[in-house]
Parts: structure tokens; C-alpha cells; sequence
């Protein structure tokens, strides 16, 4: 049979196919549209068996239980109906011993053998593996239902059909495209991953990403294109002075993390003795960042720093300093809640809180004295002491006055006893408030005149009265349960039910550890002080600057900070990071370079273009790409089914080429995720992963994964699914996802849509 000739069967066969599902569908949707009211049946029946001579109620009763059973069954098709204008995407035509039987794939079941009309949900129909696992004219023997079938699957085929109309169909002969009312075949229209392992452009270097000094592909792709791809400009900050906070600023795979880590190798071997590896921290937002960084560095000659996700090393050094507080956090904390305690005004808002606290404490104890002998010595004493936090000033005046420490030339000898002893009880009363700090975080959320003054004072119209209320809301509910359960707790009052256990929100650890700092100073780890002699803090943009205070304050004095990050991949949006000056200000440190480094060494000249493109007018400076590659593709499908499909045979010939590439599938939604995953686990995807705790392996493979998932990583191909306009609307925050989704990608960039496309995919990819 000639090629046009067997174009044309399959064209004639899929239309006949289709209009006999369409047909069937639309005839048994107006069916049971005409059918009776069962309900009105059954009263009726109800009605006559009360009435009903004792003879004939068994065959009311009999009619009654028939009817029931038929309303149960079209209740349960009308509740799910296959949809005419789209009933399927794919078709298989099995030949087992001589019977012939087509099997369609679709979104829901729907099952009417007299008629010929199989149609099985690709998500869980045992029978839609087929499709997945075989090609046609493959063999099969699978057991169905503890019975073995077997036979040959003689046509496989997928199909688009819109408003009831068959569309395009992808079978062996070719993809076949309906263009008016004339049928043609597309010529290589087949699309393929490529450009991975085998075929990228990469450094000649010794010790480049996936390739070993004798040029063999290798499992670890991480450390050595990291090396490799240093440049003059971020070598020169790696080796910058120590002694500064050093910003990196960077797009997507500019080599901010790359300078930041190796910065800790240069210091770590050039200042032993300053720069201790042992007594360096590094921080980032995820636990899949956080491992991808603790095996780099050992390669890099490092070992012994210490690798913390924030929220981790925040609730650990809360739990050690203010004790007795719930150790859960809520699900729930409301987003405004989140926004006024992430605010950089806090900052602000907090010292101004406990200055307010010192002079009002300092008052109390010098009119206390006042009058006394020695009431000048205390007041020359105490005011020698103004630099430090409240409560290490008190601590230390205790000190003095027993003589156990000098406070400038005064040893507190000599001192009037009766001066002493008003001394001393002011002093333990003083105590009641600034070794607290528990009161204080409670306080300034559930006053509402405070809170709305020190906003209005610090933060002039960022919040509403409305918005302010309804934190000063959740915020005295909360701890008013807190404190329930600690007077609980307290008075032994037995166990209190998981349900009504008092939460924390996520926010709530930074800022008494905050408040920690500013009344009692140096936080501490097994008796010592916290002094890191080098931190780095990575994708700082998605931080706010009250978080980022708090560690740089747990670090030595004159001792370097590296923060790296990009504001155009922010996708934390409570933050309050909108420029890297003001949040350098808000900081208030000094001597703070701040460093841009222009030139995208991961991803393709094509994937950043089409990444900026979405960022739209949230884009900054322009980046340079150095490399080009595969162009950015938008594959549109009508169902997630299809999508799966498509993708899976792409995947498996992707892999039969480069079997040591590594892939990532990025779903806006973890739900979306899942779905993914089951669809291509059903189609023997070899070495694919479900990711959804930042379990990455960083091995070779395909992880399926969402969007916040994959922050700071990279993969070689990343396939971003369920890009509509539902998933991604024309905001902020989804230009900024999208924007972090692309440029995971270093060598190619698919984009998989299967509804109306988002607005946000520039308009030369439709």
C-alpha cells in the first residue's frame, strides 16, 4: 500500500471512529435528559404499596428496587460525563485471537460494549498502561483482573479532537494535520530533546559538567562545570577583601552561588586561622539546595561547614533561647500576617521597642536610687555601659555591685550599703522585663494602639487599618492560646488534644531571636557564643531584611558575609525585598559592596530570552547569554493525558540517547505534579522521581517536581507542564515562578500547555 494510500485509511478510519463515539454520546446525553423523574416514580410506588392489596406489593416492591437501582446508575454517569466535543485523545486497536477491539483513552470512563464504545480514564484503567508501555504492532501479554490477556496492538494512535472534530493524529505513518478541509502530513514534525549529553557546548577544560579528564560522561554533574565555567570578574570576588559584606547580585545561572561557595574555599585556605571552615555557615531557603551545596563542598577542598536551611537553623536556636513556647507552627497564618512580620520596617520597629524598654528601666532604677550616697557612682556606671543590650547591663551591674567585675576605673568597692540595697532591688525588678522577651513579642502584636502607631510611624501607608486589624486579630487569638496551654502545661493539667494545640507562626522565630539580640545580645551553641567567622547567605532576595540581621549578627565582628541572590527570581512575596540598596539600608551595615555579574553561564541564549520576555516590566538589567542551543517550544495538547503521551515518548528516546542527562518536570501545583508522575510512571519512564520534600538525588534521571521545588538548581532539560492561564496568571509572583522554572533549564527549554495557553508566554511561541 502506498504511503498516501494508507494516510488516507487512517484519516478515514479515526473520523468513522469519532463520529460513532460523538454520536453514540450525544444520543445518550439526550436520552437521559428525557428520562423520567425517578425521584416522582418512586413516591409514587412508596404511595401505592401503603395502598396496595397484599398480593400485589411483592411486584411493587420488585418495580420500586429496579427503578432505585437504574436512578443509582444514571446518577453516576451524569455525574462525571465524557465530554462529546473532546471525548478522547488516544486510540489503541487490539487483535486478541481474531477479536478486534478498540480502546480509547480519555478524561473519564465510559464504558458500552454492544455498541463498540470503550473509553477508560487514562489516570487509573489497567488497560491504559498499554498505550503507555507499547508501540504498535508490539506483542502484549498482561493480566487483567487475575486473568492473562494477550494479543497485538495493530494501531496506536493519538489524536486531537476539538468541538468534536478530529484535528491532527500522530501514528507511524506521520503526524497528520487537518488544514481547511485538506489532510496533510507534517514533514519532521516530530519534536525531540536534544542537545544534552553528547552534544552541548561545553568547556574544554579539565574537569567540565558530566565529563571526567579522559572525556567519559560521568553521575556527578555539579562541581566540576561550576569550576569550569569561573571567569576574571568572579574570581576577583572571591578573592576580595574578608573583611566586608560582599552582595552578588546575578541573573539566573550567572554564578552567584558558584562565587559564594568558592569565596568560602578561598578564604577557608588562604585565612586558616581567621576564616575556620569548622566555624562557617552557609544558608539557604531549601533543603534540595542545601544538599546539592554540601556535596560541592568537599570538592572544593572544604569540609566541616555547616549547611543550613533558615527556617531549620531559626527554630533550633529559638527553641534553645526562649524556651516553653509551642514546637509546631500553624498552616495557616494568613498572608498579611505573614507580610507585617517579614515587613523591614519591623526592624526599625523592634530597636525602637526596646530603647522605649531601656529608658523606661532605666528611669525606674535612678529614681529608685535617687537621693542615696552613691546614687552618682550607679548613674556614671550604668551609662558606661550603654553600648550593650539592656539585660547583659544589668547582669553586669550585678556583678559590680558585688564587687566581681570593674565597670571603667570603679571596682564597686566601698560602696553605701543602703545606696546598694535599693540598687540591688531595683536591679531584680528590672530583670522581670528584660529577661523577657517572650511578653514583649506578645505585647507589640496584641496592642492595637501600639501596632497601628509604629507602622503608621515607620511604614506610612503600606497597611491599612482594616489590614492592621486583622492581624492585631489573628495575632491575640494565637497567643492567646499559647498562653493557655503554657499555664496548662505549668499546672500539670494532663495531655491537650493534637487539634487544639497552640501554634507558632513561621515569623514568630525570627523576630524573638530579635528580640533576644537587642536585650540580651550574642546568641549562644553549647555555653559558647554564636561568632561564625564567615556566613553566606543564599537567594537572599526571597529573605527579609529582619531575617537576614538576625544571622548577620550572629556573626564575628569584622568578619565577611557573602549574600547572593537575583530580585528577579523572587518568589517569596512577604518579604519585602524590592531593591538590593534599600535592603542593603535597612540592614545597616557598613562597608557592603554591592557586585553585579552580567553574563549567564547556564542556560542557552534562547531560554533566557524567552525568560525575560516573561518577566516583562519586572525585568532588570540585561543579562548576556554566551550559548546558544535548541529553540524554546510550546507544545499544546487538549487534555494532561495527551501531554503525558507526548512526553513520555519523547523522554524515553531522550534517554536511549543520553542516558546520563538529567530532567526536570515542573508543575505550577504539586497536585499537577502527582498527576504527571502517575501518568509516566503507568508508561515505564525509566528513572523517574516524584520530588515534593527537596529530596533531589542529583543523579541522572527525571524528577517531577514543582515550582518552588527547584529554586537555585539546575538540570539539563526542564519540561515546565500545565503552563495556562490558570496556573499562571498575569502577576507578580507567576512572571517571577515562570521566570524561575525557565532558567532551571541549561540546555533546552520545553513548555507544555493543555488549556488556553498563559497570557505570560510571549506571543511567537503560540
Amino acid at each position: 500500500m502506498s504511503e498516501d494510500s494508507k494516510i488516507k485509511e487512517v484519516i478515514q478510519e479515526e473520523q468513522a471512529l469519532l463520529s460513532k463515539v460523538v454520536a453514540h454520546l450525544t444520543t445518550s446525553t439526550r436520552k437521559s435528559s428525557n428520562f423520567a423523574d425517578y425521584d416522582a416514580e418512586l413516591i409514587e410506588l412508596r404511595d401505592a404499596i401503603a395502598e396496595a392489596l397484599p398480593e400485589d406489593v411483592p411486584s411493587l416492591v420488585e418495580q420500586m428496587t429496579r427503578l432505585q437501582a437504574i436512578a443509582a446508575q444514571r446518577g453516576m454517569g451524569e455525574d462525571v460525563p465524557v465530554d462529546p466535543a473532546s471525548p478522547y485523545f488516544g486510540h489503541m486497536q487490539l487483535d486478541e485471537n481474531g477479536e478486534i477491539r478498540d480502546v480509547l483513552l480519555g478524561k473519564r470512563t465510559y464504558i458500552s460494549p454492544g455498541d463498540g464504545i470503550r473509553i477508560v480514564d487514562w489516570r487509573n484503567a489497567p488497560v491504559s498502561r498499554m498505550y503507555y508501555c507499547y508501540d504498535e504492532g508490539d506483542d502484549y501479554e498482561e493480566s487483567f483482573g487475575g486473568k492473562v490477556r494477550s494479543g497485538t496492538i495493530t494501531s496506536r494512535r493519538s489524536v486531537t479532537i476539538t468541538q468534536g472534530n478530529l484535528r491532527r493524529v500522530d501514528c507511524p505513518v506521520g503526524t497528520l494535520v487537518k488544514k481547511g478541509e485538506e489532510w496533510i502530513r507534517l514533514r519532521d514534525a516530530g519534536a525531540r530533546l536534544s542537545g544534552g549529553q553528547g552534544s552541548a557546548v561545553r568547556s574544554r577544560k579539565t574537569g567540565k559538567l558530566g565529563v571526567d579528564a579522559l572525556g567519559d560522561f560521568r553521575q556527578d554533574k555539579h562541581l566540576p562545570e561550576i569550576s569550569a565555567l569561573l571567569d576574571k570578574d568572579q574570581f576577583n570576588l572571591i578573592s576580595s577583601d574578608e573583611d566586608e559584606l560582599l552582595a552578588i547580585q546575578g541573573s539566573a545561572g550567572s554564578g552567584k552561588t558558584t562565587v559564594g561557595l568558592h569565596r568560602i574555599a578561598y578564604l577557608a585556605y588562604s585565612r586558616t586561622a581567621k576564616v575556620r571552615p569548622n566555624n562557617t555557615v552557609i544558608i539557604v531557603l531549601n533543603a534540595g539546595l542545601a544538599a546539592y551545596i554540601s556535596d560541592v563542598l568537599p570538592a572544593l577542598g572544604v569540609r566541616g561547614v555547616k549547611v543550613w536551611t533558615f527556617e531549620n537553623w531559626c527554630s533550633r536556636f529559638r527553641k534553645k533561647h526562649v524556651r516553653g513556647l509551642p514546637s509546631i507552627y500553624s498552616d495557616w497564618t494568613p498572608a498579611i500576617v505573614s507580610r507585617v512580620k517579614k515587613h523591614p520596617a519591623l526592624l526599625r520597629i523592634l530597636d525602637e521597642w526596646v530603647d522605649m524598654q531601656d529608658e523606661a528601666e532605666t528611669a525606674k532604677m535612678l529614681t529608685t536610687v535617687n537621693g542615696y550616697k552613691d546614687a552618682p557612682r550607679v548613674e556614671k556606671a550604668w551609662r558606661g555601659l550603654q553600648r550593650m543590650p539592656i539585660e547583659v547591663r544589668r547582669r553586669r551591674m550585678l556583678k559590680w555591685l558585688d564587687g566581681e567585675v570593674r565597670i571603667g576605673n570603679d571596682a564597686g568597692d566601698n560602696f553605701d550599703s543602703k545606696t546598694a540595697l535599693a540598687l540591688d532591688l531595683a536591679l531584680q525588678r528590672m530583670g522581670e522585663v528584660t529577661d523577657d522577651v517572650v511578653n514583649d513579642w506578645a505585647d507589640l502584636f496584641t496592642d492595637k494602639r501600639q501596632l497601628k502607631h509604629m507602622f503608621e510611624t515607620h511604614a506610612p501607608a503600606e497597611f491599612t487599618e482594616a489590614e492592621l486589624e486583622r492581624v492585631h486579630q489573628w495575632c491575640t487569638d494565637s497567643y492567646k492560646k499559647i498562653f493557655d496551654e503554657m499555664d496548662a502545661v505549668e499546672e500539670e493539667a494532663g495531655d491537650i488534644e493534637e487539634e487544639d494545640r497552640a501554634t507558632l507562626d513561621r515569623e514568630d522565630d525570627v523576630i524573638l531571636l530579635r528580640l533576644f539580640q537587642l536585650k540580651k545580645g550574642w546568641l549562644r551553641d553549647a555555653g559558647r557564643r554564636v561568632e561564625y567567622d564567615h556566613m553566606m547567605v543564599d537567594e537572599v532576595q526571597d529573605f527579609s531584611a529582619l531575617e537576614v540581621r538576625v544571622l548577620t549578627d550572629a556573626v564575628g565582628r569584622n568578619k565577611p558575609i557573602t549574600l547572593a541572590g537575583d530580585t528577579a527570581q523572587k518568589i517569596v512575596r512577604e518579604g519585602g525585598f524590592d531593591d538590593w540598596e534599600s535592603f542593603i539600608d535597612d540592614l545597616q551595615v557598613k562597608n557592603a559592596r554591592l557586585e553585579p555579574l552580567k553574563i549567564a553561564y547556564r542556560s542557552t541564549v534562547e531560554v533566557m530570552t524567552v525568560a525575560r520576555e516573561v518577566l516583562g516590566p519586572l525585568a532588570g538589567d540585561e543579562s548576556v547569554a554566551t550559548r546558544h542551543g535548541a529553540p524554546v517550544e510550546l507544545h499544546q495538547f487538549s487534555d494532561p493525558g495527551q501531554a503525558v503521551d507526548f512526553l513520555g515518548t519523547s523522554l524515553r528516546e531522550l534517554f536511549t540517547r543520553e542516558p546520563l542527562s538529567n530532567v526536570a518536570v515542573i508543575a505550577r501545583h504539586a497536585n499537577q505534579a502527582k498527576l504527571y508522575y502517575q501518568g509516566l510512571k503507568k508508561a515505564e519512564i525509566p528513572k523517574l522521581r516524584l520530588v515534593l520534600e527537596q529530596d533531589f538525588s542529583f543523579t541522572p534521571g527525571i524528577d517531577v517536581t514543582e515550582i518552588r521545588q527547584v529554586k537555585g538548581l539546575e538540570f539539563d532539560y526542564v519540561v515546565m507542564v500545565e503552563c495556562n492561564e490558570d496556573s499562571y496568571p498575569v502577576t507578580d509572583e507567576s512572571r517571577h515562578l515562570m521566570h524561575v522554572g525557565m532558567t532551571r533549564a541549561a540546555h533546552q527549554l520545553w513548555l507544555i500547555a493543555t488549556a488556553t495557553p498563559s497570557a505570560l508566554i510571549p506571543k511567537h511561541l503560540l
